[in-house]
This record gives structure tokens, C-alpha cells and sequence, in this order.
């Protein structure tokens, strides 16, 4: 019985990346995405920058999207802010899908590869209203820690019991329509703490990412930037 959602975001076409390589990169994660993911959740892969899979040239991203549950919107408004472009995904799969049909709902940075079951199997068990954290990057080249800021949780991922996530998005709709200018990352810390929620606490993610993109405005794998979170 399928009891936990996961929603997992995408942008699979960028200005920087002409060649569309990211499609190949999704291709990977999503992969790996399903061979882990325990069999209690549902999983919707949603972008912002196609109308339908047949603008895709990744064969290998098409097998993975196949027939599951997708859906697409190509008027990205996250071109300059990426986590802002997720807020209004979410916000429209909530007024597109039924979100009570499942008690959790998580929230998925689509192109991280994720190297165990372990965040989906601690909102499996979740007896709090969420999941957060704010783990820091570590660097696999050098292995320097780059922490991410105060007064912000990290949004690559987290998880809500369902009404909270409903309240979230509600929320997240009216910042983003009142131009505020909190990045996605502070507008989710300032919804937990105004709406006292309780929380469970995760020190890492497990999740392995290649920013290649880092320190540049081009897309380039010859920046690759690969990072343990």
C-alpha cells in the first residue's frame, strides 16, 4: 500500500546547458531514485521547463519518466532563483493532485543521487509534524566543509505530515505572491517556526550532488564540483 508521497523536482532544460546534458544527469539520479525507494511511496516527478516528455532527447531520461505519474509546466518562474521555480511546482501539484490521499508528503531536489533509503525511511516513521535539516556540504575532492547559512533549512529535501504541507504551500503561495525577497530556503524556516511546528532533526542526507555549474554562469563538466551532503 502506497502511504508516503514523494515529489521530486526538476528543470530539465537551462539556458546554460544548450547541449541539454542534464537530461542524462536526471536520467541517473531518478535510477538510482527508484532502486532505492522503499515500496510504500509514490513517487510524481514534476518540471518546469517542458510541455511533455517528447521534448526530451535523453531515450535514457524517457525510459525512467515512462508511464509513472508526471507532471510538466514549462513556464519556469525559477530561471534566476531555482528553489523559488520548486515552491510554485509544489504549489500546483497541490491544486492538481490529491495530496490527503497520503499521510506524509517529501520534497526532492530531483538531481542528487541518493546513496541509501535512510531520509525515506525516517518520514516512514515520522511522529513529528516534519523532517528538517541543514547539513553542510562537504567537498569529495578536498573533503572542506562549506556550512549553508543560519535562519534557513536546507530544502533539497525535507517531508511534512500532510495538512502541514498544505499549510506550507499555502504560505509558500503567498510570499512568492507578495515578492518577498526570502530565498525558498528561508521562507521554509520561517514557516516551521511561525507555525510552531515540531520537527525530527537529521544531521546528513545521504545524498551525493555535481554542481556543475559551481563558480560559473556556463554549464561545463569541466567544473565539476562533486559534494557530500
Amino acid at each position: 500500500m502506497k502511504t508516503d508521497l514523494l515529489l521530486a523536482f526538476s528543470s530539465f532544460h537551462v539556458d546554460s546547458d544548450p547541449n541539454c546534458d542534464r537530461e542524462d544527469e536526471y536520467a541517473i539520479c531518478y535510477e538510482q531514485l527508484l532502486r532505492i525507494l522503499p515500496d510504500n511511496y509514490f513517487v510524481i516527478f514534476v518540471d518546469n521547463t517542458v510541455k511533455d516528455i517528447n521534448e526530451l532527447k535523453s531515450d535514457r531520461l524517457k525510459n525512467v519518466l515512462g508511464q509513472r505519474c508526471k507532471f510538466f509546466y514549462d513556464d519556469n518562474i525559477g530561471k534566476t532563483n531555482k528553489g523559488l521555480g520548486e515552491l510554485d511546482m509544489l504549489i500546483r501539484v497541490k491544486k492538481t493532485f490529491n495530496l490527503r490521499d497520503y499521510k506524509t508528503v517529501s520534497y526532492l531536489t530531483g538531481r542528487r543521487i541518493i546513496t541509501c533509503p535512510y531520509v525515506f525511511d525516517k518520514v516512514s516513521e515520522l511522529k513529528k509534524d516534519a523532517i528538517m535539516s541543514n547539513p553542510p556540504l562537504y567537498s569529495l575532492e578536498s573533503g572542506n566543509a562549506y556550512p549553508t547559512g543560519d535562519n534557513l533549512y536546507n530544502d533539497m529535501f525535507f517531508a511534512m505530515k500532510t495538512e502541514s504541507m498544505i499549510d506550507y504551500c499555502d504560505y509558500a503561495q503567498m510570499q512568492i505572491s507578495q515578492k518577498s525577497s526570502c530565498g525558498s530556503e528561508q521562507i521554509l524556516y520561517n514557516f516551521v517556526n511561525q507555525s510552531n511546528l515540531e520537527y525530527e532533526w537529521i544531521e546528513s542526507l545521504g545524498f551525493i550532488r555535481n554542481d556543475w555549474e559551481l563558480g560559473g554562469t556556463n554549464y561545463s563538466k569541466e567544473k565539476g564540483n562533486a559534494q557530500w551532503i
